[in-house]
């Protein structure tokens, strides 16, 4: 029995914290005594490319144009013209014994070419949910306002065959049951947690100030200078901010020059590491749409592999709920800065900024995702479809 994983991105083939998951996912499968197979675009050449079981099948058409084309509805997917040659590739290598497990950050493709392989073969098909199908309707949101035709005809086509479908989120969990109650039983969710355990150093606070960092994309989705508008708000000279990552396409923070913020460039990730640990008090994260209540940002569960207590501007959803429920610091809504200014200044307490040092680090070993990834083991390995 071999698992086809199904990927429109794998790290390092292309940077980013969902090509980092799934290789992450690959490597404690594999761990388990799976053979695995990866099947993916070959973005860079026009030609198929094999090599330690990874099956780079080309694609070699415009990207933004097939983006178009499946917003007005042409195409039903970016990588539509991609799955027909890799259906023809798959077909007859894929076996009736084998399972197909095809993972979505947003985009169908995956799936759909999932779907296609269980309809001819009759294998065992697996759905990942990373992230919500992008431009679907979840728990009655949509991703934004641009003009996309509607995917819920396109999504209830390719999972209705499944025989297991697992989302990286509760919230989404119940989207999808609400949507396909008839699916109730194959819905199932699981949390990715981090990926590589480090080695923390006996914690103590790095120095009279408290400082606090936002690492990663400065986009409008994230909109890190909620961070910025925290700490003007609050006006304390206690505080330092640190904002990581390419901070160009943001105009707010490019524009900011202040003696406690600081911006420092991506840097290698044990490096990052590194500086997180004798640097930094407290990890910030947002996400500014309440779709995205539907996403657990993957900097959380990294945050908790640091053993840093959070300070969430979010959407409700599950992030807000991991932070607050298990005491791993104060998640407020993203639109109420007073609320957030005063969590903030909770942490200014260096008692209560210990109190929830302590509940991350006594959770810290159940995130790890060697040891979550068993809850998918169970599911693969049970002898009936789930």
């Amino acid at each position: 029995m071999k698992i086809w994983f199904l990927t429109r991105s794998l790290y390092p083939h292309q940077k980013g914290g969902g090509g980092q998951i799934r290789l992450g996912q690959i490597k404690f499968l594999k761990e388990l005594g799976y053979e695995i197979n990866i099947v993916m675009p070959n973005y860079e050449k026009d030609k198929l490319n094999i090599i330690n079981n990874i099956i780079q099948l080309p694609l070699s058409y415009n990207i933004r144009i097939a983006s178009y084309l499946e917003r007005v509805g042409f195409y039903e997917d970016y990588l539509d013209k991609w799955i027909k040659e890799a259906y023809k590739y798959l077909k007859n290598r894929v076996k009736k014994e084998d399972i197909v497990f095809a993972t979505s950050g947003g985009e169908l493709g995956m799936i759909k070419l999932g779907s296609l392989l269980k309809k001819e073969i009759n294998c065992k098909f697996v759905i990942n949910f990373h992230d919500p199908l992008a431009y679907s309707i979840v728990n009655g949101y949509k991703l934004n306002n641009k003009f996309h035709v509607s995917r819920e005809k396109q999504e209830y086509r390719y999972i209705k065959n499944s025989d297991l479908i697992v989302t990286s989120s509760k919230s989404n969990q119940k989207s999808l049951i609400n949507k396909y109650p008839f699916l109730k039983n194959k819905i199932l969710n699981n949390y990715f947690g981090y990926i590589e355990k480090i080695k923390l150093e006996k914690y103590k606070k790095k120095n009279k100030k408290l400082k606090i960092a936002y690492i990663g994309n400065m986009g409008n989705l994230q909109k890190p200078e909620i961070l910025y508008d925290i700490y003007k708000y609050l006006n304390s000279n206690h505080i330092e901010i640190y904002f990581i990552g390419n901070i160009n396409p943001n105009r707010l923070l490019k524009s900011i020059s202040e003696d406690n913020v600081f911006f420092l460039n991506f840097m290698p990730h044990v490096e990052l590491l590194d500086f997180m640990i004798k640097n930094i008090d407290i990890g910030f994260v947002s996400l500014t749409s309440d779709y995205l209540g539907a996403c657990v940002p993957s900097k959380i569960y990294e945050y908790i592999n640091l053993g840093l207590p959070i300070l969430g501007a979010l959407p409700n959803g599950d992030g807000k709920d991991i932070i607050n429920d298990n005491g791993y610091g104060i998640a407020c809504n993203y639109n109420d800065i007073n609320e957030l200014s005063n969590a903030l200044n909770s942490f200014l307490d260096i008692n209560f900024l210990n109190d929830v040092k302590q509940n991350i680090l006594k959770d810290r070993d159940k995130w790890f995702m060697k040891n979550k990834i068993k809850e998918i083991d169970t599911l693969l390995k049970k002898g009936k479809k789930v």
